[in-house]
């Protein structure tokens, strides 16, 4: 007789839609660590890839031999 008077079916408790929120949280704090990570990872193997290329053309790479001082004796002239 309940289905007679349309109490057939309830809603949902307090206590189910806390636990619903709370695993909503969760997953998407799991995304979001999980975008986190492989962003980490793109720009490991991007400095891996670019680094030579920014090491060939870095200034300290275009001084050259020549322009290191040279070492002379203490006291004495060139």
């Amino acid at each position: 007789m309940a289905g007679l008077f349309g109490g057939g079916r309830r809603g949902k408790t307090q206590a189910e839609k806390d636990a619903e929120a709370a695993q909503k949280r969760s997953e998407e704090r799991a995304e979001a660590q999980e975008r986190t990570e492989m962003r980490g990872a793109q720009a490991r193997r991007r400095l891996r890839r670019t680094g030579g290329m920014r090491l060939l053309f870095s200034p300290a790479r275009q001084e050259g031999a020549g322009d290191i001082p040279r070492a002379t004796k203490l006291g004495g002239g060139q």
